[in-house]
């Protein structure tokens, strides 16, 4: 792992293998080598059934600066990195199914381009009127691999699954499917004025 203790600690990880198709960067909204879809194009997939009924990703309590926090999430320690990690993809998931922008953005680092390309997934989503129909990841097994001090870098590593799930448009028309992956990413974190944030994530 390139990432040094020290004066380094604010590099940026080496983004060779980083993942970038749809779901936390996965599949489905970046759009790579799909056409932007509509309500009147979907895909070979889509269905004209009404909206099935979904039970939603528990909203976040939003404070002025993002979402709450919960406490665990709160310590410079090895669980509280964990417990953020987990928490930062809860918000991705809620992010990607209401949808709503501002969610992941506030949880990450200003330079993080895979906090920027997530939320630039959900804006779309927000503008089409389109929404995945249940929650697009689910985090395994956590690791953390270097536990920083003071504003030094924190690595997780992170066994992420990619659901076989639709993403639906205003109409409960099925306009793509990402399909089910098993991704293993390192996520990074800063310690910035008392809290966890993102500085980026890739796959390991």
């Amino acid at each position: 792992m390139p990432w040094a203790r020290g004066g380094s600690s604010r590099r940026r990880m080496p983004f060779a293998a980083f993942v970038v198709a749809g779901a936390v960067a996965l599949g489905g909204c970046t759009g790579e080598s799909e056409p932007d879809p509509s309500p009147s194009t979907g895909s070979a997939s889509a269905t004209s059934s009404a909206s099935p009924s979904v039970t939603p990703s528990p909203s976040p309590s939003v404070t002025a600066s993002g979402p709450e926090i919960p406490a665990a999430a709160r310590e410079q320690t090895e669980a509280g990195a964990e417990a953020f990690v987990r928490f930062f993809f809860d918000q991705l998931n809620t992010a990607w199914t209401e949808p709503r922008e501002g969610l992941v953005s506030a949880l990450g680092d200003d330079d993080c381009r895979f906090c920027a390309k997530s939320e630039s997934d959900a804006a779309q989503l927000v503008s089409r009127g389109e929404r995945y129909e249940s929650n697009p990841v689910k985090l395994g097994s956590l690791t953390v691999l270097i536990l920083g001090e003071g504003d030094e870098q924190t690595l997780v590593r992170t066994e992420l699954t990619q659901n076989e799930v639709d993403v639906l448009d205003r109409a409960g028309v099925v306009v793509r499917t990402d399909q089910k992956k098993q991704v293993t990413l390192t996520t990074g974190l800063t310690w910035q004025g008392g809290q966890w944030r993102v500085f980026d994530v890739e796959a390991s």
